[in-house]
Parts: structure tokens; sequence; C-alpha cells
């Protein structure tokens, strides 16, 4: 069975087929020959998205597990950590071991999942018997262990709510959306840039971007949220409107760090796969914890 009711998937896998032929139309418009390429490849990652939730919760488990072990691969690669299998086991184990017990849905020990992989790390140097380098590998180690593999997690937990099919789409979807309106608006009416950890965007794309997302959010709410007020609704369009552009700024920063333009090239128009979900890692556990601090829902 899909996670949770069928309603809400039944209606977002509408809206998202609706979207990609409004898209379509909008890039036709507009003429940004630019963002076709990308478009093309939203083609095939929506259908194993939706794919993936139509199975149910294992199959969404397992794809966020995937999607969670290349991204780290990904960085890996870049920063060098891949040539240190010991720590690539132990990250490798934590992402398991945060998926599972988040499909389990046993709060207590998806949470001290860091904890308990950052206390393996610290015997990698240890069983090496080495010192050079192993400052730098484990700090990598930890970045991938908690912003990459545990913070993605969440959205295998977010899948457990009470609305948690409407949720999980949300989070999904909107963010991606939030980029993409970022791009077109910084691309057609960005005139002031304003950061230099990505000098594409402006001022003018990311404000747009900001409140076409809380717009988004409102008009979400009867199917995605519908027990939250009105002041939660407002909130979770701040979440992800802001939250996926710290999550993009961060990784054009350790990309520029490593001086490279891409995380990979798994992806058309896009790059690699971190360069598709570095927006959620930071939405996923911030909306998750909101949503149930504030309004439960969860099995904690």
């Amino acid at each position: 069975m899909p996670i949770g009711s069928a309603a809400p998937l039944a209606s977002y896998t509408l809206i998202a087929g609706l979207g990609l032929v409004l898209l379509a139309g909008i890039l036709k418009v507009i003429d940004l020959r630019s963002a076709w390429t990308p478009f093309r490849t939203w083609l095939v990652m929506l259908p194993v998205v939706f794919g993936a939730l139509w199975l149910g919760q294992l199959a969404w488990a397992a794809l966020i597990t995937l999607l969670a072990v290349y991204s780290v691969k990904e960085f890996a690669r870049a920063t060098g950590l891949y040539r240190e299998p010991l720590f690539m086991l132990v990250i490798y184990v934590a992402i398991l071991a945060a998926n599972v017990t988040a499909y389990l849905q046993t709060y207590t020990h998806f949470m001290v999942v860091p904890l308990w992989a950052v206390a393996a790390l610290t015997l990698v140097p240890i069983i090496r018997n080495r010192t050079e380098d192993m400052l730098q590998n484990f700090a990598l180690a930890v970045v991938a262990v908690v912003y990459f593999g545990w913070f993605l997690a969440h959205l295998t937990y977010l899948a457990h709510a009470d609305s948690g099919l409407g949720m999980v789409i949300y989070v999904v979807l909107a963010t991606q959306f939030n980029d993409a309106l970022a791009f077109m608006f910084g691309k057609k009416l960005g005139r002031r840039h304003w950061t230099t950890l990505s000098p594409n965007k402006t001022v003018e794309g990311s404000l747009l971007a900001l409140g076409a997302s809380i717009a988004l959010a409102f008009l979400n709410w009867p199917l995605a949220f519908p027990q939250l007020p009105a002041w939660g609704v407002l909130a979770i369009g701040i979440i992800v409107g802001a939250g996926g552009q710290i999550g993009d700024l961060v990784a054009a920063t350790f990309k520029r760090n490593l001086q490279i333009k891409d995380w990979g090239a798994l992806l058309p128009g896009h790059g690699g796969l971190l360069d598709r979900t570095n927006s959620l890692l930071l939405v996923a556990p911030v909306f998750m914890h909101f949503v149930a601090f504030f309004f439960g829902g969860f099995a904690l």
C-alpha cells in the first residue's frame, strides 16, 4: 500500500504531471533555453520519486537510503575521503541505521545514530594506527554522517506523520520548485547580486522565490497539512523558501572551497545527485522537528 491515505498521493501525482506541462509552457514562453536540459531530467526523476511513494514506506525508505549513500559518495570523491574505506564503511552503516530506525519509528534510536556514528569514527585513526590526514578525514566523515546522511533520513521519518504522505511530498516538491523559481526569477528579473558564495543568486530572485514558497504553502494547506493553523503554514513556507536557499548556499560554499562546479554528472542539467538534494538536506530536518515540536503527529 502507498504511504498513508491514497488521496494526497493521487492528487499530487496529478499535480506533478500538470506542473510539468505548465512548466514546459512557461519555459517556451520566456524562451529560457538553458532550462530545457534539467527539465528533461525531471521527466525521469519525478516518476522515480512517485513510484517509490506508491510502492509504500519500505520502498520510500530504500530510495532515501540510496539517495543518501550516492550523495555521500559524490561528496567523498570530491573531498578525497573516498580513499579511506574504513571511514566510508562507518558512514554507510550510519546511513543505513538512520533510515532503518526512521522506518521503524524508533525515535530515540534515530536521534542517537549520529552520536554512535561519531563515536565509531573516533576509532578509525586508532585502528589505522595513523595520524596523517586523520583529523581532516574525521571531520569530513562527521559532515557526511550528520549533514548528508542523517539529515536526509528525516524524509524517511517524515513519511510516518499523521499527515506524512502529504507533508513528505510537499517538502520534496516545494523545495525543488523553490530552486527552480529562484533560478528563473534570477535569470529574468534579477538585477542585484547579493552573495559571492553563489554569484548567480540575486536579491530579486531570492525574495520572489521566498514569496512564492509561502504562497505555495497556503495553496497546499488543505491537502498536505490540514491540521496546522495559519501561522504554522506561514512558518512552513518560510522554512522551505529560506531553508532551501540556505542549503543551496551551504553546498555552494563546499564546492567553492573544493574548486568544483558540480558534485558529479549523473543528472544532466543538474550536475550530481547532491546538486539536486542539497536544498533538501536542511529543509527536511527543520521541517520535521518544527512540526513535531509544535503540533505532534509523530511517534516520538
